[in-house]
């Protein structure tokens, strides 16, 4: 295995946003933050505060590489609806997209929340140029459900759209795409441990 998924953590993001590629990537991680003038530390008060919550709302996590234990990305399930088992997936790598680590750390991802959380479908919302988020999609199968209609404002002011992607369950877990994840990585999610 390649890499570790572990709970984020405040001492992570004081760590990891100076850094130029991890604020390229939280532009289009959490879009919100462009606007605020301390993004850091409203980032830090809103993952304690999540933290706190029972059930839990929103749980964001670090992919690091296993061996030099370097930060590559982050994962999220947000939004998570236990009464009707959905939730919205977030993803960003800084360094590695596309690697065996980020596609090791998607399948975790998946896997965990459909086995672990029981949740019934996972929602995605994609600006429609990124292009390698759209493709990452398509090659896991994960169908575009809709076109949200100037749903976000840009850093320059203008808005524009999303794609919403949606994965059921059962989409998933018969999926070529994940059978031949559980080829190259078999996982067992339903393990309290955190490693992939």
């Amino acid at each position: 295995m390649s890499c570790t998924v572990r709970a984020l953590q405040s001492a992570d993001i004081l760590q990891l946003y100076p850094q130029p590629e991890v604020g390229a990537a939280l532009a289009a991680y959490r879009p919100a933050y462009l606007h605020q003038a301390h993004p850091v530390q409203d980032w830090m008060q809103r993952l304690q505060w999540l933290e706190q919550l029972d059930p839990p709302v929103e749980r964001e996590a670090l992919v690091l590489h296993r061996h030099s234990h370097t930060p590559l990305g982050f994962l999220a399930l947000s939004a998570m609806d236990f009464h009707n088992a959905k939730a919205e997936v977030s993803v960003a790598f800084f360094r590695g997209q596309g690697s065996r680590a980020a596609l090791e750390a998607v399948h975790w991802l998946l896997d965990a929340a459909f086995i672990r959380f029981s949740f019934e479908k996972l929602v995605f919302c994609v600006s429609p140029h990124n292009t390698g988020a759209v493709q990452f999609l398509a090659g896991l199968g994960i169908a575009q459900e809709a076109v949200l209609r100037q749903e976000l404002r840009g850093a320059d002011g203008q808005r524009m759209d999303l794609w919403r992607y949606a994965l059921l369950r059962p989409e998933w877990l018969n999926s070529p795409a994940r059978a031949r994840l559980q080829r190259l990585v078999p996982l067992n999610p339903l393990l309290p441990a955190t490693e992939t």
